[in-house]
């Protein structure tokens, strides 16, 4: 069984963090709710499901409480590993207040009888800041895209598995490669051919005083498996929303803000990863004359998103043509404009168990046992924007 805090320690945790936050307001990058602005967070919950089972309470009351207090610093919070069971999403609503609706997809990556990588895709929001739009969609590839993509990826693996007609072994590597391939499932192909679960589109509007927002919110956790997978998976998805960007960003002035878990881990360092977006992103718009600007922040900022504080798998990102967004160049410029103008960040929880005390092991390292599996082996990311209003007609510095 998982180690866990202590009742005692998670009090010593939380009363850290109460002095923390005395001192300065959004102390280990914990965002701070103002009138004037919008917090935007996404946060994969580790096995976010149950509230029981027979062993016991699935997380401890000191792990519930701390993700009722992150959850209450968002206007609009998107979670990623939510398990079949609501319970607990449940419960985080009804202990938060009658202010915050949800909404969640069906469960995504599995099939009758078979096993698979199965969650739902959630979203927590703020009845007065935000509202819930006409559009909830699952992000696929339709059967003639899939048959095409099956095609190529069985294609490459025949290129790959069987010798040419000449090699003296060629008909007994053709039949072990048929036989293998009838049995589809499980089968690792070297090509992209459908997302292991789909990402959840929902439509939301952010009111202001006299402006608004219209956003398409794509939650999504992408495949964490081999570097070809989680590439492949990656430029499918901003490709479909590049494809899409032309009716939903230039057509019908939306906003597509990804929030999630993207295992994004296909280069040496975050630089390396920004430029290889941007080069794509830039063959694209110029191949099919697309106006949709692209944003990635935390490929900009030192955020190492997962506990460990290794890798930056988490990302609030942007695809739109609205003047009034930060594009790339702006991001520099977080947090120096104004309380309540662009910003973004991440509660470094891993952080403040390490000053506290109870997270800390001997040799000066983090204990993760203690909380990656009651709490979060992801740290919860933000980004802050203004309040929509009438005279807000370009971001400016």
């Amino acid at each position: 069984m998982a180690q866990k805090f202590s009742d005692v320690e998670w009090l010593e945790i939380e009363a850290h963090l109460d002095a923390a936050l005395a001192q300065d307001p959004e102390a280990y990058g914990l965002p701070e709710r103002r009138d004037g602005s919008v917090i935007l967070m996404s946060w994969n919950i580790r096995k976010f499901g149950a509230v029981a089972d027979r062993d016991g309470p699935k997380k401890s009351p000191g792990a519930t409480r701390m993700i009722e207090r992150i959850a209450a610093q968002a206007d609009l919070l998107s979670i990623q590993e939510q398990q079949d069971d609501t319970g607990a999403l449940d419960a985080l609503v009804a202990a938060l207040n009658p202010n915050y609706g949800v909404i969640y997809s069906d469960v995504t990556g599995r099939s009758p009888g078979y096993k698979g990588m199965s969650e739902r895709f959630a979203y927590l929001f703020r009845h007065d800041r935000v509202r819930l739009g006409h559009l909830a969609s699952d992000l696929s590839y339709d059967r003639t895209a899939i048959a095409a993509n099956m095609n190529e990826a069985l294609k490459a693996s025949f290129d790959t598995s069987v010798p040419g007609q000449d090699d003296p072994g060629y008909l007994e590597q053709l039949m072990t490669w048929v036989q293998n391939t009838t049995r589809l499932m499980g089968s690792q192909f070297s090509k992209f051919v459908q997302f292991i679960r789909s990402p959840y589109l929902v439509e939301f509007r952010i009111d202001g005083p006299d402006g608004q927002y219209e956003i398409y919110a794509v939650n999504a956790h992408l495949v964490s498996g081999k570097k070809t997978e989680r590439e492949q998976e990656f430029f499918a998805l901003l490709e479909w929303l590049l494809h899409d960007s032309r009716k939903t960003v230039s057509e019908r002035g939306k906003i597509i803000m990804i929030m999630g878990d993207l295992n994004l881990d296909f280069d040496s360092s975050n630089e390396d990863r920004r430029l290889g977006i941007e080069n794509y992103v830039t063959g694209i718009n110029a191949k099919r004359r697309l106006d949709a600007k692209v944003n990635f922040p935390f490929l900009d900022g030192a955020f190492n998103t997962n506990a460990r504080r290794t890798q930056t798998y988490d990302h609030i990102a942007w695809l739109a043509d609205d003047t009034r967004l930060p594009r790339g160049r702006h991001n520099a410029l977080a947090g120096t404009l104004g309380p309540d103008q662009f910003d973004y960040g991440m509660f470094d929880f891993t952080q403040l168990f390490m000053d506290a005390g109870p997270g800390l092991l001997p040799d000066g390292t983090p204990d993760y046992a203690r909380f990656a599996h009651d709490l979060s082996d992801h740290m919860p990311i933000w980004v802050r924007l203004p309040r929509p209003n009438a005279g807000q007609h370009r971001f400016t510095v």
